[in-house]
């Protein structure tokens, strides 16, 4: 199994594909001193990308002040990095909104648990005011488990099998994946963004979420995302056959410097992060 898969990557015509434009515009906004309008520029290439920047920049999530006509507009008012996260949602919507046969998650809620963790780990480094910065664990968030859309799509009947075995086994979800793949769903994701060139530290993120104790190089952001996860799954967000076999991680917890009351906080704010979700889905 773990061949088909280096083959599958190997001759990636079938994979999931970001725009080329989305890949340069990441690229572009990591450059602090980069021009709004040759960012306006590159974005308006994609024609389908340009439309949906400017209608979910008037969303009621995003909450502009004035009415938004064109992508230079949204790129002023909202601010490049708020923009990226924009692009970066349309572009993976068609991606992540899909079932995750075998999983047990439908693709509506892989969705939403997906912008769930995206805009709770958005929150956690705002209130903790770490380094990471507000926009990059929104995108960690929002990719963190995008392997197993790939396993889910390619090998169903696999994780049917994974699934039955799970039923009378103890084992770690991710060593009954690597049992029956070669690969963890983590490892998928990692080489998927790594196919995508975007930045090293949401490959990390994407390969070490739900293990952040092994996360040498970007430990706070990791971690981040993993709390994020990890609460958003406890509250019974996106839960799938792995169900909550993995335990928060106390040295992620550590890391960033979230206490028992920070927590209390997070659960308790669920329900107005759910709500932000309904009004971005339903733009």
């Amino acid at each position: 199994m773990k061949e088909k898969i280096d083959q599958l990557f190997l001759n990636d015509a079938q994979l999931p594909r970001i725009s080329s434009v989305v890949t340069k515009v990441m690229q572009m906004v990591q450059n602090q001193d980069v021009a709004i309008p040759d960012l306006a520029k590159e974005i308006s290439n994609d024609p389908g990308l340009t439309t949906e920047v400017i209608k979910l920049s008037n969303s009621a999530y995003y909450r502009a002040a004035k009415p938004i006509k064109t992508v230079q507009e949204s790129l002023m008012t909202l601010g490049t990095k708020t923009v990226k996260d924009i692009i970066l949602l349309t572009a993976s919507r068609g991606i992540l909104k899909k079932d995750l046969k075998g999983y047990q998650v439908e693709g509506e809620d892989n969705w939403i648990h997906s912008l769930t963790v995206a805009e709770l780990s958005k929150r956690i480094s705002e209130q903790k005011k770490l380094k990471i910065g507000s926009d990059l664990a929104f995108t960690g968030g929002l990719l963190h488990n995008i392997g197993k859309v790939i396993l889910a799509d390619f090998f169903p009947m696999v994780i049917m099998t994974l699934r039955e075995e799970l039923k009378d086994h103890s084992t770690p979800f991710s060593e009954l994946e690597k049992k029956h793949f070669g690969y963890s769903h983590e490892e998928i994701g990692a080489k998927l963004l790594e196919k995508w060139n975007f930045p090293k530290e949401l490959v990390h993120v994407a390969k070490f979420y739900s293990h952040p104790d092994d996360e040498k190089e970007f430990p706070d952001l990791v971690s981040t995302v993993h709390v994020a996860h990890s609460i958003s799954i406890t509250a019974g967000v996106g839960i799938d056959i792995a169900g909550l076999s993995v335990p928060i991680s106390e040295k992620a917890l550590q890391e960033i410097g979230v206490t028992d009351s920070d927590l209390q906080m997070y659960y308790t704010v669920l329900p107005e992060i759910q709500k932000h979700i309904r009004e971005l889905i339903q733009a």
